[in-house]
């Protein structure tokens, strides 16, 4: 089995779109993005999706199995921060390392650019927390009622990780 991670490009695009509402469909707790809308985006809104930020995809076996988002704002004020998001890894591909390779990847393309990374988690998806935590994110607060799905209501967790010339 061979693994690997590369930020995303146009010629990735129906994996992208494939691998994104699957997602979205099989665990809509964990998005804040909407699966109706995204499945109704065209292939140039998600192409501009795209190209406003880095998406990197873990291939197993040259098919794409997980993607990770790693965005900054756009104000000068902000600058010095980024966003970790839309973390998924299909299941055929849990346990194998591929999330850790994607995480790791993300913070080596932050390191270059900004000096923290903050991202949200649903509170009630300890697995995640965990995880995020192994790789030096730390919960610096609780979003409450953040999502409301089918009348339901999820808080999240923020978590942040300070960004040294080291990693």
């Amino acid at each position: 089995m061979s693994m690997a991670v590369r930020p995303l490009t146009q010629g990735d695009y129906d994996a992208l779109r494939d691998i994104r509402l699957e997602a979205l469909a099989r665990h809509p707790t964990a998005f804040a993005a909407d699966p109706e809308l995204e499945s109704a985006m065209d292939r140039d809104a998600w192409l501009a999706r795209l190209a406003s930020a880095v998406t990197l995809g873990g291939f197993v076996d040259d098919a794409l199995m997980g993607i990770v988002v790693f965005s900054r704002p756009t104000s000068r004020k902000l600058a010095h921060t980024g966003d970790l998001g839309a973390m998924y890894v299909r299941g055929a591909a849990r346990g194998s390392g591929l999330a850790d390779a994607l995480v790791t990847a993300a913070i080596e393309t932050a390191a270059g650019s900004v000096e923290q990374i903050k991202l949200t988690v649903n509170a009630a998806n300890t697995r995640a927390i965990r995880f995020y935590a192994r790789h030096g994110f730390r919960e610096i607060g609780r979003i409450p009622r953040s999502l409301n799905i089918a009348g339901i209501y999820y808080d999240e967790v923020l978590m942040l990780r300070t960004i040294t010339p080291r990693d």
